[in-house]
């Protein structure tokens, strides 16, 4: 009977062991992160007679992103994110965008530590020109955004991320004549590393 005993013992203390050898799933968690700006254009921002504003990504972003996960599935995230600057082609026109969003974390927090997951959300998206070229200078952005984590064991709630993430939005621009107006489609994506702890 010792000899049963003895061995189903001592599985028991492993197993419990091993489940209780899990990454923290639940709890806030605040980080920061480093990584590209890319600017992207429906169209060129030109009324045929010029290409004055078409505008590329120079420099690159941070963010500083702070959340709640309730568990292995959904989260809630906000995230402030300054892309850099995007200079204009021709003239001396750029804008520094900036961004405030909200939005749901939703993956799946696996046993080993990883940690695949979306965000889908709103910003409140201020583009920062240097001249008012755009008559909407600020206002909201859809947010969306996918990634991988990974929290170490070893490590105890600090997470290591890769992501990439994009504000879309709309925009009316003024033709250089006056006569008419446009609105058109603009994204600022951004792919990133970055770090935080959960508490």
């Amino acid at each position: 009977m010792k000899r049963l005993l003895l061995p189903l013992l001592i599985s028991s203390t492993s197993f419990y062991a091993l489940a209780n050898d899990q990454p923290k799933v639940s709890g806030f968690y605040v980080g920061a992160g480093f990584g590209t700006f890319g600017y992207s254009e429906e169209d060129s921002w030109n009324d045929n007679n010029n290409n004055l504003l078409s505008a590329e990504a120079d420099g690159n972003s941070t963010k500083i992103y702070l959340g709640y996960q309730f568990n292995k599935i959904v989260g809630i995230e906000g995230t402030y994110t300054d892309y850099g600057t995007a200079k204009a082609k021709m003239g001396r026109y750029s804008m520094k965008p900036t961004s405030i969003s909200l939005a749901a974390n939703l993956g799946y927090t696996f046993n080993n530590g990883l940690r695949p997951f979306g965000l889908v959300g709103m910003s409140s998206l201020d583009l920062n020109q240097t001249e008012d070229q755009l008559t909407d200078d600020n206002g909201a952005a859809f947010k969306f955004g996918f990634g991988v984590e990974y929290t170490p064991k070893a490590l105890g709630g600090v997470q290591i991320r890769a992501a990439y993430e994009m504000d879309m939005y709309a925009v009316e621009y003024e033709s250089t004549n006056g006569y008419y107006s446009e609105t058109n489609l603009y994204a600022l994506d951004s792919l990133y590393l970055g770090a935080s702890y959960k508490f």
